[in-house]
């Protein structure tokens, strides 16, 4: 991923710094099982995973809602089915594609495909969780790791972690500068507090600390300042 810092005139590069904590979190995943031994207990990797799974998902959802949702006017942001069908053939007819396209159409097309791969990616992120969370289901009432487990598990972290990845670059260098160029301040501040602040949680700020706790100190000052995040962050009614 690109190294950004969010800055208060792009409240929306503040995604930067999450997907930086998200990319920690997974390394620390993925380290735990790699350390792990026969006849390690479970306990430390099941927390670690469960912390980095909620992390994502609402993570995910939030975009889903208040970022993606916003880019109405974008006609194929929800692409359906027959569209999907172009892009899976374009391969096939390359050629033919673009003499049927002006520069800007095509530019706009794949502006589309761009915000159609995220919503897809978000589906494929999912089911590599659910791909971990099987293993891990598999060894209920299995306190300790065998090596079958430990090689199960690895493999599915580490495609979890490839998918997530893959995902974040694709939607800083795809999706961000969409969102910058088409929502307002406002309403780039309003996303960045519902990505920092979870309202429904009895502890509302744990993603904030949570971002806090894994960038540079720069970036931490960005948003711990002044108490509960820069003023381009947070709500009036605060």
């Amino acid at each position: 991923m690109t190294e950004q810092t969010a800055e208060p005139s792009a409240p929306i590069r503040v995604m930067a710094l999450i997907h930086k904590a998200l990319s920690a979190e997974a390394g620390r995943v993925q380290r735990i099982i790699e350390d792990y031994q026969e006849g390690d207990s479970l306990q430390n990797f099941r927390a670690a995973f469960n912390f980095w799974a909620t992390a994502l998902m609402y993570h995910a959802d939030i975009e889903d809602r208040y970022m993606t949702l916003p880019l109405t006017d974008f006609e194929p942001a929800r692409a359906n089915e027959s569209e999907h069908a172009q892009l899976g053939g374009l391969a096939d007819g390359l050629v033919e594609y673009l003499n049927e396209r002006d520069e800007e159409g095509l530019e706009h097309h794949v502006k589309a495909a761009a915000i159609a791969l995220h919503e897809e990616q978000h589906h494929e992120l999912l089911e590599k969780l659910e791909d971990v969370l099987d293993v891990l289901n598999g060894e209920i009432g299995r306190t300790r790791v065998i090596a079958r487990t430990r090689r199960h598990l690895y493999g599915k972290v580490v495609a979890l972690r490839i998918c997530q990845d893959d995902h974040l670059e694709s939607e800083e260098a795809f999706v961000l500068p969409e969102v910058e160029a088409r929502l307002s301040l406002e309403e780039q501040q309003e996303i960045a507090r519902h990505l920092l602040i979870d309202e429904d949680s009895e502890e509302p700020t744990w993603v904030l600390d949570w971002v806090a706790e894994n960038v540079a100190p720069a970036e931490r000052e960005l948003l711990t300042t002044p108490k509960n995040g820069p003023a381009w962050l947070v709500s009036p009614a605060s």
